[in-house]
């Protein structure tokens, strides 16, 4: 960790030596941006009689990007401060958790691409090629309480390596990735790893991610409980974008990936280049633990949620946001108040 922070660091210290993302640096095909993102919620959460009062998703995020040369580029994105900072650095009785497969912590992504014709490969720690749209925000834009399972309990952020090929007209993307796996402590511990392929495209007001994910785990690669198919689709109209994401799967807190389906729609509607609304509602499998009689036993059952956000941009780089989520089989509401600001040095 202490290395890390030294390479940052210089790295840091050389910004100056790069032209910023400007015409010069589009010019010289090198250049490099810093973004500092800091954001604050105040989160009220009603569930079974009880009342809670929580900082959401409260954060402090970097991302440090650009390209080095013509071929060459480079990707960090740092999560330096959560609702619960140190769950970001260390697991309880464990310690750090910086080489953790099975957890998420204070760097989300660093990775390196060479690019040399229609291809390009990518090597470090990257977001595993898979979960459609709703994977692919990034996670200081979002709003947990309309998150489904799977995007709350999967640890996506992994070390490895993807090749990449695009279409001429840079419309059709298809992308082959090897990651390590959540389901073991350390990358490919004991052979272990996940195996993605991905179809990204763009063909005017229609988009599309669609994507298979096998997790590796016990050392076995192809394991169809362990297979999560992912066909996510949006379609632009004038103000409006509507959204439809699929999983094979849900989301599950004890076993990463629950047997059943996972089901998601949105509805974003931007009358004004500063006001913005998004509608998102969703149905997946969920899981509970219930003890009766000193017995354990395990329930499943569908999960309905979503709600409504409203984004407001006063100034450049500022967003105020309001959010009102619900969570059918937990039966949780919560409200959300907050901002963000994208400081872009």
């Amino acid at each position: 960790m202490k290395k890390y922070l030294v390479v940052c660091a210089a790295a840091l210290m050389l910004l100056p030596c790069f032209p910023l993302r400007s015409q010069e640096a589009d010019d010289t095909g090198s250049g490099v941006g810093l973004s500092i993102i800091p954001r604050l919620d105040l989160t009220p959460v009603f569930s079974d009689g009880a009342a809670a009062l929580t900082l959401g998703n409260s954060s402090l995020y970097s991302l440090f990007e650009g390209d080095i040369n013509d071929n060459l580029s480079f990707s960090v994105c740092n999560h330096w401060l959560s609702a619960a900072p140190g769950e970001l650095y260390a697991i309880p009785g464990e310690g750090a958790n910086l080489f953790r497969s099975d957890w998420t912590n204070w760097l989300d992504w660093a990775y390196l691409t060479y690019s040399f014709g229609s291809f390009s490969i990518s090597a470090g720690k990257d977001v595993v090629t898979t979960g459609g749209f709703e994977l692919d925000d990034y996670d200081y834009d979002v709003h947990p309480q309309l998150q489904s399972g799977l995007w709350n309990n999967l640890s996506c952020y992994q070390w490895g390596g993807k090749l990449q090929y695009a279409s001429p007209s840079e419309n059709t993307t298809f992308g082959l990735q090897i990651t390590s796996s959540p389901y073991v402590e350390r990358p490919f511990k004991d052979g272990n790893f996940n195996m993605s392929l991905e179809w990204r495209g763009n063909y005017g007001a229609f988009s599309n991610i669609w994507s298979v994910t096998s997790f590796g785990a016990d050392g076995i690669i192809g394991n169809p409980a362990l297979m999560l198919i992912t066909l996510g689709q949006r379609y632009e109209a004038g103000d409006f974008t509507f959204g439809l994401d699929w999983f094979s799967q849900s989301g599950d807190e004890a076993d990463i990936l629950l047997p059943g389906s996972t089901f998601i729609g949105t509805v974003d509607w931007a009358p004004f280049e500063s006001l913005s609304f998004l509608l998102k509602g969703g149905r997946e499998k969920a899981r509970e633990l219930t003890i009766v009689s000193g017995t354990v036993s395990e329930t499943l059952g569908t999960n309905w949620f979503g709600g409504l956000a409203c984004h407001y941009t006063p100034v450049e780089n500022l967003r105020l946001h309001a959010v009102g989520g619900y969570q059918s089989f937990w039966e949780t509401l919560s409200f959300t108040v907050g901002a963000i600001y994208y400081l872009n040095l």
